[in-house]
């Protein structure tokens, strides 16, 4: 009986190619589905930082991101983390009736494959700029809130999910919504919110 390692292969839809196997073990040799989005160039991240939490007053001891889902069938899968030096409010709203006004400015979202020239088709709060957030709107109302909990109370940086399980904490952001987080303390710390996310579309086939 031959010991030498098994031939697998699959069809590209052209072409047959030989399926990379382990050595020692034989098993599939795989990557996760996030860092296969990486690098097909599916992967974005922005971040956001503020100096003085408390002295903010556009708006009022708060940092926001807030922005716009595209109204298309690609999906975007969304995780984010903030920290904060001292206890923090955080909260993840999904649509609103009021709020979400003023803006300071957009944040630009990049490509985490630094090769790759694909775009986010995330959207500004007011629809108007792709691939970029805005920062510092007013704090939503009316919508869901979907994350209401306090930071760090004990003055340490805390994240949200930042060594937690990517599943655990991940959304899937529905189309054409509006969505925000906000990050509130009125002590003078520093506050940061970073967002990572892939966008796909679902298998019909």
């Amino acid at each position: 009986m031959s010991d030498s390692s098994p031939n697998i292969y699959g069809y590209t839809g052209s072409n047959w190619r030989e399926v990379q196997l382990d050595p020692t073990t034989y098993a599939l040799v795989t990557i996760p589905v996030e860092q296969h989005k990486l690098h097909a160039g599916s992967s974005f991240t922005l971040n956001w930082v503020v100096a003085d939490l408390g002295a903010a007053t556009t708006p009022t001891d708060m940092m926001t991101l807030s922005w716009k889902t595209p109204n298309t069938t690609t999906l975007i899968h969304m995780n984010f983390a903030v920290k904060c030096a001292d206890g923090a409010l955080l909260k993840f709203f999904e649509g609103k009736s009021g709020g979400g006004a003023s803006p300071t400015g957009v944040i630009q979202s990049y490509n985490r494959n630094r090769g790759n020239s694909t775009a986010s088709t995330i959207l500004d709060v007011a629809g108007a700029n792709a691939s970029k957030v805005s920062y510092d709107a007013t704090e939503f109302t009316g919508g869901v809130t979907l994350v209401d909990t306090v930071v760090d109370a004990s003055g340490y940086a805390t994240a949200f999910v930042e060594g937690v399980g990517r599943a655990e904490n991940e959304f899937v952001l529905a189309a054409n919504t509006l969505y925000q987080i906000s990050l509130y303390e009125t002590g003078n710390v520093p506050g940061r919110i970073n967002m990572s996310w892939t966008e796909y579309a679902n298998k019909t086939a």
